[in-house]
């Protein structure tokens, strides 16, 4: 491949001082093609600043310190002093090392038509009055936090007139009380277990008593069987039930002859339409 021809012969160069110099038409090729126009200087300490256009109408600025740019001493409060417009693409701001981007003023908006993303391993946003959300949805997710619900029943009242406030102080008091019962439970084992010793041996005595107890039982009804089946012949209880047999049949017998006098009485009593 043949070498690209610089024609040197194009090139202008103005010097204004060993430390200040513009050219235009450099055939010397780059990154974006030759230079249009080099702006050059430097000082004592040998910091450089260059302002120039590439070939491809790319416009560089570059210093070895810093770039200052200050505006607005004579406009308009209510204008705009600095404004960096971009027709169409994106405008990248990129710092290297360790440094920082700072914007300060007593009013910053972000305005963006379809989204606005940050980005960062920690975000913090940190304010002596008020931060408010205002959308129609907001969420938070994440593992811990007091903006991630921390339980379920705290996930399915979300929204609800229950507060997480209250489900907390809730849930806090019912753990309390259910290790009040637990401990009071601890405290009465020593007691059950004495109260467990203390049947068991009076079950004990009791299964040793339970045959003797059995063969008293025996003879006491054995003594009662004469004399129940004496009393049971006797001609006291014939009598007694030939007489209430005799006394029922005379009820049975009034009670029929003054059935007009007890319904007349009955109606008198019940409500009708029942």
């Amino acid at each position: 491949m043949s070498e690209r021809i610089q024609n040197w012969y194009k090139r202008f160069k103005k010097s204004f001082g060993p430390g200040l110099y513009i050219e235009t038409d450099n055939p010397t090729e780059g990154v974006g093609g030759k230079d249009a126009f080099r702006l050059f200087s430097s000082t004592n300490k040998g910091e450089k600043f260059t302002l120039g256009m590439k070939g491809d109408g790319k416009v560089q600025m570059n210093a070895d310190v810093s770039i200052e740019m200050v505006a607005g001493a004579k406009n308009n409060p209510k204008g705009t002093d600095i404004l960096i417009h971009s027709r169409n693409g994106t405008i990248d701001i990129a710092v290297n090392k360790n440094g920082a981007v700072r914007i300060r003023g007593d009013n910053i908006q972000l305005n963006a038509s379809n989204l606005i993303k940050l980005s960062s391993r920690e975000i913090r946003m940190e304010a002596s009055d008020e931060i408010s959300l205002q959308a129609p949805k907001v969420w938070s997710r994440g593992k811990k936090g007091n903006l991630v619900p921390k339980t379920w029943m705290q996930s399915i009242t979300a929204g609800s007139f229950i507060g997480a406030d209250s489900i907390g102080s809730f849930l806090e008091k019912g753990l309390q009380e259910a290790a009040g019962i637990v401990d009071g439970i601890d405290d009465l084992a020593p007691v059950a277990a004495g109260l467990a010793g203390q049947a068991g041996d009076l079950a004990k005595g009791l299964g040793d008593q339970l045959p003797g107890m059995q063969d008293q039982l025996k003879g006491i009804a054995g003594d009662l069987a004469p004399q129940l089946e004496s009393f049971a012949t006797s001609d006291a209880v014939t009598n007694l039930g030939s007489s209430l047999q005799g006394s029922i049949g005379g009820i049975g017998d009034a009670l029929k002859a003054n059935s007009g006098a007890f319904a007349n009485f009955g109606k008198g009593l019940v409500p009708t339409g029942y």
